[in-house]
């Protein structure tokens, strides 16, 4: 959870490119059977939501986070050999709906894809608000437009997410 809101943070303050909160992935989930979700039943999963019919959806980052940050359900999620594999999770905006499923791979490709990178360029913008007086412009806030985010070149995202499922956590090698 303090994860997902670090990575909102760092949007909001636009430390991180702002489109790249837009990246989706595809996400798994169960419909809700129609019945009312509350704190004193929320994990009682089999109840609320058809586990047997798994759906698909293309999600934002943006939304998984937001997912995170709200989550109404948190429900761990393990493989056939007791290994975390993901969480179920929903918000209580989602709660009435769906329960998804995040795989641990999915939020480790945005853990690292975020916290790996480093703006190497930007485009920022203020606008034009008015002028004070009929004469002197005034502006608003700065606002970062584009940028772009550059990794290391022996970084590969791919082989650092199956390395992190597998227990290699990893560290990033400091450039000399």
């Amino acid at each position: 959870m303090i994860g997902a809101y670090i990575i909102r943070k760092l949007d909001e303050a636009q430390k991180i490119p702002p489109d790249l909160l837009n990246n989706k992935e595809i996400l798994k989930f169960y419909n809700n059977k129609g019945t009312i979700v509350d704190h004193l039943n929320w994990h009682k999963i089999d109840k609320h939501y058809d586990l047997y019919k798994i759906s698909k959806t293309e999600k934002e980052w943006r939304f998984i986070l937001n997912q995170i940050i709200h989550s109404f359900s948190f429900i761990f999620s393990f493989d056939s050999f007791d290994k975390l594999d993901g969480f179920h999770i929903n918000s209580d905006k989602t709660k009435g709906k769906a329960l998804f499923f995040l795989p641990l791979n999915i939020l480790f490709k945005i853990f690292l894809t975020v916290s790996e990178g480093d703006i190497t360029s930007t485009y920022s913008h203020r606008t034009l608000i008015g002028k004070e007086n009929d004469i002197k412009p005034m502006f608003g806030e700065m606002k970062l437009i584009s940028a772009t985010y550059s990794y290391q070149d022996n970084f590969d995202i791919n082989k650092s997410v199956l390395d992190s499922m597998n227990g290699n956590i990893y560290k990033r090698i400091k450039e000399e």
